[in-house]
């Protein structure tokens, strides 16, 4: 074979590899997930280069809470069973296929959702998953306990909708989910509030423009407390995608970071320290 030919022969297969290269990488960019309107989900920060442990992380963490909340009770339809037959291979193989069955649904909870910016992921939630039950229960279980479970993640911030971050839309989603918080009571009862919005990447939402809008839908009813809020409606603006919430114990848990929390309890506890050494 001259040199020439052989010459071809190497750059028809370079093209080749670099066809398919380039053929797959477009498939996964046209499949990939992507921040879309009507989903939930948690916002987690984390520290620059560590957003695929802290996904790993967060798998972990929130599969073991909502074990906790959503499956406790699954297993009580089966107490009893060791005296209902005597074949145990059926029995076994009944007890394998209900394992199978939830570690399906597990996997099924919770999926990664690229942004596209340095620490911060989004991991999405699926029912029966609520995503402000979730990071509540975390989140007061290491206030309680002083236990922290995390290295990687640093803030949770969870988020019941999403929409496009537009002023027509964002008010839309805002009346679905200030409704039965605000708007249900009874006895015209009234609630302490603050608005927190966040901008991540986007310019084209007025912030003052924003906070005034949600004000005027939660109603004069109930009064602002920027001090010691009982309810916080976070508003989440991300690109092109707003994502709101309305969150309890905002001051109590540091505004949703963990870190904060550990923070706080450890200095507590030097504090009790020295006190008894005094």
């Amino acid at each position: 074979m001259s040199k020439r030919n052989r010459d071809n022969n190497v750059s028809d297969k370079s093209y080749k590899k670099h066809k398919v290269k380039s053929y797959r990488r477009k498939q996964n960019k046209k499949n990939a997930l992507i921040l879309v309107p009507n989903i939930s989900g948690i916002f987690v920060s984390c520290n620059q280069k560590k957003e695929s442990l802290c996904v790993s992380e967060c798998y972990d963490l929130f599969n073991e809470y909502a074990d906790k909340i959503y499956t406790a009770n699954e297993g009580s339809d089966n107490e009893g069973s060791d005296n209902e037959g005597s074949d145990n291979d059926v029995e076994s193989s009944i007890a394998k296929e209900i394992a199978q069955m939830k570690e399906s649904h597990k996997s099924r909870r919770f999926m990664s959702i690229p942004t596209g910016t340095d620490c911060v992921v989004f991991i999405k939630t699926n029912p029966p998953v609520n995503p402000i039950e979730l990071v509540h229960s975390i989140l007061i279980d290491l206030y309680n306990t002083g236990k922290k479970k995390t290295r990687f993640s640093m803030r949770m911030i969870p988020i019941t909708k999403t929409c496009y971050a537009n002023m027509n839309d964002i008010k839309k989603m805002a009346e679905e989910i200030l409704k039965p918080r605000f708007h249900s009571l009874k006895d015209n009862q009234q609630i302490q509030y603050a608005i927190v919005p966040n901008f991540r990447n986007n310019n084209v939402i007025d912030r003052m423009e924003l906070i005034n809008a949600i004000a005027e839908l939660v109603g004069n009813q109930h009064k602002v407390n920027l001090d010691d809020p009982k309810l916080v409606i976070i508003v989440d603006v991300f690109m092109n995608i707003c994502g709101m919430s309305i969150l309890e114990d905002y001051k109590k848990l540091k505004k949703y970071n963990i870190e904060k929390i550990f923070e706080e309890l450890n200095k507590k506890k030097s504090e009790e320290t020295d006190l008894i050494h005094t």
